[in-house]
Parts: structure tokens; C-alpha cells; sequence
């Protein structure tokens, strides 16, 4: 690997890339004439928190902002989870059922 190619160069492109891959799709969300933010923008922004707290570890942050970081990375994944599977006290109840299928 060149010398000039160092992890955090490599992960601050990662993450220049993973911006502008959400701008994109909120441009795409609103081109669409959707309203609110794309689904799809949790799972990029879970995502981006855990690159930025491996960058502060490289970096040698405290701990506790470190920490921080993946607090809110595990709470953007438990939302995109929650968006994703549709997760919702009824739906925990029909789980336990067999699927079925709704056609008329």
C-alpha cells in the first residue's frame, strides 16, 4: 500500500462517499414527491456513526465520546430495524403465527 494511503485517509473517503450516497437518496426521496427522509437513510447513517467511531479510536478519543458514538450508532440500527421489519406489538403477536397471504 502506498505511503500516502493511510486508515483514516482510507475512512474519511468511505465516509465523504456514504454523504453523498445519503444527499443522493434524499434528492431521489424528494424527486419522487415523498415527503419526510428515505427509510433506507437509517441503515447509511448506522452505518457512517460505526466508521466514525472506529476513526476516533484510531485517533485515541476518550472513551467516553467513542462510546457515545456507538450509543447513537445501535439506536439509528434499532430504528432502521424497526422501520425495516415493521416492528410493533401486534406484529410481535402474529409472529408467532404461520404467514399468510391476503389475496381477494
Amino acid at each position: 500500500m502506498p505511503g500516502w494511503l493511510t486508515l483514516p485517509l482510507l475512512i474519511d473517503l468511505i465516509l465523504i462517499g456514504m454523504a453523498l450516497e445519503a444527499g443522493w437518496l434524499v434528492w431521489r426521496h424528494r424527486r419522487a414527491g415523498m415527503s419526510g427522509l428515505p427509510p433506507f437513510l437509517l441503515h447509511v447513517v448506522s452505518g457512517l456513526l460505526l466508521l466514525l467511531a472506529m476513526k476516533l479510536v484510531l485517533q485515541s478519543t476518550h472513551f467516553s465520546f467513542i462510546a457515545a458514538v456507538l450509543g447513537l450508532a445501535g439506536i439509528s440500527h434499532f430504528f432502521d430495524f424497526k422501520v425495516t421489519v415493521g416492528l410493533s406489538p401486534t406484529h410481535l403477536q402474529r409472529s408467532k403465527s404461520v404467514p399468510h397471504c391476503n389475496h381477494k
